[in-house]
Parts: structure tokens; sequence; C-alpha cells
């Protein structure tokens, strides 16, 4: 069950499906779910006979992986399921790997002329001077050179003239693609990669430091056997959790929303660690 499910949340964070359907995340989640039930039943059919109401004939040692096992599991799981909120469509997607396949990336074309006037920005506390000229340029298609009109491509300091070469992107094998300044393709992705790791996992990290704190190995092992007050509820806000993630993960809207059900989805691993704590102090 565990494996599953670190395998499921290792996936969505590594972005193993670059699109949905994520079928490799919702397999591993499907089996950790399976597993879980079957550890339910399995403590229910023994639960009565002994295995489970007396006390273990060897003193079973602490496991000291536990503490980490929950204090950095349920951060980086919520974050994977956070993530999933960004996950292009399926047709993004797959319109993002035709460029790719086209050869989509910078290259260097010349200026025909100028489509307009320069506008030239003046320099600012968090810029030097530029222009901004919406220039046509000659693009090289692999069927065949074409005039393309590329808006406010900006220059410094002079804006540029005929015979200017400027750098852009585009895909050589795909004439209907963008042609532009900035990348269209994996600027989004690359993006949202760094912001993830200068802004979301250096948090991970400190809230998993902070869990870890107040965990206690003695505490864990107690929730190790089956209690249905603790567990089966637990269980059933992890569940719904991941029925919330599917509609992003497999692409099909719920009453015309797929984003929100997954942001709600994102809180379930919390809930349900609040949930065990709570009801472990009652019960023991």
């Amino acid at each position: 069950m565990v494996v599953s499910a670190v395998g499921a949340v290792g996936c969505s964070v590594a972005g193993v499906s670059a699109y949905p359907p994520l079928v490799p995340e919702v397999a591993l989640a499907g089996v950790s779910a399976l597993c879980a039930v079957g550890w339910v039943v399995a403590s229910y059919r023994v639960r009565g006979k002994g295995h489970l109401d007396a006390p273990p004939r060897k003193a079973r040692p602490d496991s000291r992986v536990l503490p980490y096992l929950f204090a950095f599991g349920v951060p980086v799981s919520t974050v994977a399921a956070f993530l999933l909120l960004f996950t292009p469509s399926a047709e993004r997607g797959r319109w993002e790997e035709r460029m790719e396949a086209a050869g989509y990336g910078q290259y260097t074309v010349p200026v025909v002329r100028l489509a307009g006037k320069p506008e030239y920005v003046p320099e600012g506390e968090d810029n030097d001077p530029y222009y901004l000229s919406d220039v046509v340029v000659r693009v090289p298609f692999r069927d065949g050179a074409r005039e393309v009109t590329v808006e406010e491509y900006s220059t410094a300091p002079e804006p540029p003239a005929p015979g200017t070469q400027l750098e852009v992107y585009y895909a050589p094998g795909a004439s209907d693609g963008p042609v532009s300044e900035h990348d269209r393709v994996d600027g989004d992705t690359t993006f949202l990669t760094w912001m993830s790791v200068i802004f979301v996992w250096p948090w991970v990290i400190i809230a998993g430091c902070c869990m870890k704190s107040y965990m206690e190995v003695s505490d864990l092992a107690r929730m190790r056997r089956f209690q249905p007050v603790i567990h089966l509820p637990a269980l059933g806000i992890l569940l719904a959790g991941v029925v919330l993630l599917l509609p992003v993960a497999l692409e099909f809207p719920v009453a015309g929303y797929d984003r929100l059900p997954a942001f709600l989805g994102a809180f379930a691993p919390t809930l349900a660690l609040t949930w065990a704590a709570k009801a472990s102090w009652r019960v023991y």
C-alpha cells in the first residue's frame, strides 16, 4: 500500500505523464487503494481470534522510518496533488509533442522589413531602455520560406532594420506553428519548474521538519495496528481525495469542473493525518 502510494506521488512530482490521461499515477493510486481495502478486510477477519487483540509474543521494535514517512510524505503528496492543477490539457500536450517533433527551438532569421513604427521604452527601475518593434522576418520552413510578422520584438540599443538577424522560436517542420521572440512551448513549464524549486519545495522541507519534531516513534507505532475508528475515516478521506483528483487526471469534467475538484482533493493527506492523530489520542 505504502510503496504504491509513494510511486503514485513520485510519478506526479517527476511528471512521468506529460498530459492526461495520467495512466501510471492513476494505476498506482488504484493499487494502493486496493491494498488498503485488503488490509482492512484482513484485519476484520482476524479480529477476535487473538492475533490482533493479544499482545505480540515478541516486542516489535519501533520503526524509525514512520515519523519521516508521515512528516515528509504528507506535504510532498499535497504538493504532488497541487501540481496536477497545472497539468496541460491533452490537446495542448499533443500540440507540444507535435511542435517538438517538428524541431521547435530557437533559430536566427533575417528581418525583411518593419511592420510599424518602433516604440521606445525608457529606462526603468527594472530594465534598461529598449525598443519594441513589429517586424516581418523570413522563416525557412522545410516546405518553403515564408514571411511572418513577429509583434513587439524587443531590441536594444537601436530598433531592428531590414537585414538584421534576430533570434526567434519556431518549428521548421510545422509552418502552422507559432513564430515568436519567446518560447511558446516549453516556456510555461520551465517557469513553473523554477518557481516550484525556489518557492515551493523549501517550504515542503520546512513543513516536514516541523511535523517531524512533533512526532514520537511510540505514538506512530500504535497507529500501525488496525483500529476502525482511526483508520476507516482516514482511509475514506484519502479515497475521497483520489476520486476528486480523477477528473483532471483522466480529463473528464464533473458539472463543468475538473481543476476545482483536484484543488479540494489536494487537502486529503493533511485532513487524513489530522483525523488519525486526533482519533488515536482518544483511543489510546
